[in-house]
Parts: C-alpha cells; sequence; structure tokens
C-alpha cells in the first residue's frame, strides 16, 4: 500500500508541473498564437517575435521558454521589462522532418520561474524528399542503401531468442529484387528476404538468431546481398555474443 502511494505521489507531481507556478497577471501578450501558414521543410527554420506589455506595477523579467516540442527554439532577453514597458519573445521552428498540420503550446515562464503565460504558433509543413543517404548511410552499390553495415545482436545465452530489424531503401528509379544468402553455417538464424522493392520504397527486413547450446563464444555470419541475381560486393555483418 505505502509503495501504491509513493508511485501515485510520485506521478502526480510528473503530471503537474505548474502547480507551484501562477499564471501571469501582469504579462499581456499582442497576439497568443501565431499561424506561420504554409512552411516549406526545405526551406530550414522560421521564426516569430511575439510582444507583451507589463501591465503591472514591478519589472518583467523572463526566465525560461518551454515547450513539449524538440522542434521550439526561442531567444530570450533577460532585460527586465518596466512597468508599462514592451518586451519580446522570439520564437522559433524548425519543420525538418515534419510534414502536415501543427500546433504547439509554449510557456513562458518569469520572475525567477513564479508565474507563467501560455503562447501557441502553428502551421502546415510541405515536406519534400530526403536524400535516401540521410536515413540509409550505407550505399552497397546499384542503388541499394541500408541503414546498418554491421547487426550486433549482443550478448545471448545458449536457447535465448533475438529479433533485430534491418532497414533498407531503394535509391533508384526502378524496381530491384533483393536476397540474402548466408556465407556458411545459418544454424540459428532465420530471416526472409524483401524481395521486390518499388522505386524509391524503404522496407524493414527482420532478422531472428536463437543461440545454439554448443558452439564457441562469437558467431558471425556474412550476409551476401544479391541485387537483380546479381552479387554485391558489400556484405552485411551478423554478429552474436555467447553470454554464458
Amino acid at each position: 500500500m505505502k509503495s501504491f502511494i509513493f508511485i501515485i505521489s510520485i506521478l502526480f507531481i510528473l503530471i503537474n508541473p505548474l502547480r507551484s507556478q501562477t499564471l501571469s497577471p501582469n504579462i499581456t501578450f499582442v497576439e497568443r498564437s501565431y499561424d506561420f501558414g504554409s512552411i516549406l521543410e526545405k526551406s530550414g527554420k522560421v521564426s516569430h517575435v511575439f510582444i507583451f506589455h507589463n501591465n503591472g506595477s514591478k519589472p518583467v523579467i523572463i526566465d525560461e521558454i518551454t515547450s513539449g516540442c524538440g522542434c521550439i527554439g526561442r531567444v530570450i532577453s533577460k532585460t527586465p521589462v518596466k512597468p508599462g514597458g514592451e518586451g519580446k519573445v522570439t520564437i522559433i521552428f524548425n519543420p525538418s522532418y515534419k510534414s502536415g498540420f501543427f500546433s504547439k503550446e509554449i510557456l513562458v515562464f518569469s520572475n525567477k520561474g513564479q508565474y507563467y503565460t501560455r503562447i501557441w504558433v502553428t502551421g502546415k509543413v510541405i515536406p519534400f524528399d530526403h536524400p535516401v543517404e540521410e536515413d540509409y548511410p550505407y550505399n552497397f552499390g546499384n542503388g541499394l542503401h541500408l541503414r546498418l553495415k554491421v547487426m550486433a545482436f549482443g550478448y545471448l545465452k545458449a536457447g535465448e531468442t533475438k529479433q533485430m530489424e534491418l532497414n533498407y531503401a531503394n535509391g533508384t528509379n526502378k524496381k530491384m529484387t533483393l536476397n540474402f544468402k548466408v556465407d556458411g553455417n545459418s544454424t540459428g538464424l532465420m530471416y526472409t528476404n524483401p524481395g521486390t522493392i518499388n522505386p524509391k520504397a524503404k522496407g524493414v527486413m527482420t532478422v531472428t538468431y536463437t543461440m545454439p547450446h554448443f558452439g564457441g563464444t562469437e558467431v558471425v555470419f556474412n550476409a551476401i546481398p544479391y541485387l537483380n541475381n546479381k552479387r554485391l560486393t558489400e556484405n552485411l555483418k551478423i554478429k552474436i555474443l555467447r553470454k554464458n
């Protein structure tokens, strides 16, 4: 029962980060929300300056600006805004690897974190096709790109099974057929070949390995890729270590 109460207490603290702060009675933003409209992802970051007034009787200092999204940046001026004065908060949005509509809430904390207020940015990101090398850095030749060159399963006990995923991409404008053939004894190793991959398509291949009860301390497979029935020069290595 004590453990249950402790867990509930921790959750209460985590999900109520604003209970120790008060909504700012002095900061009034000229606009609480700004719509960026349509943003081209390839054009990079966009920014907007939010203007606020200090309607109180004491200076206001912006301490911190936070958002639940890592795509939000900010520029903070720690210069106090005098009563009746005007301050600025610059919000930067990074559309990289985003697409479609977005609406981001931003918390602006002031005066040593005692007060907060909320602002929003919205918009729509128009994505573009990233070069395949960005997400699939290993070029195996003839348009085949993989996310891994070595599949390291780590340590496995005898009889233990583990799965890993191999992400692949066709960087050409033509269909390709991809198959892997293991060089030597493939005991314990299971996978299903990707087969036909459409132009510019991407996919995931699952590789499963079960550690035999007998054998050496390290198991290494060379998975040889065949593209359109032709052997490629680069090999995919699969490594597993035996755990005693």
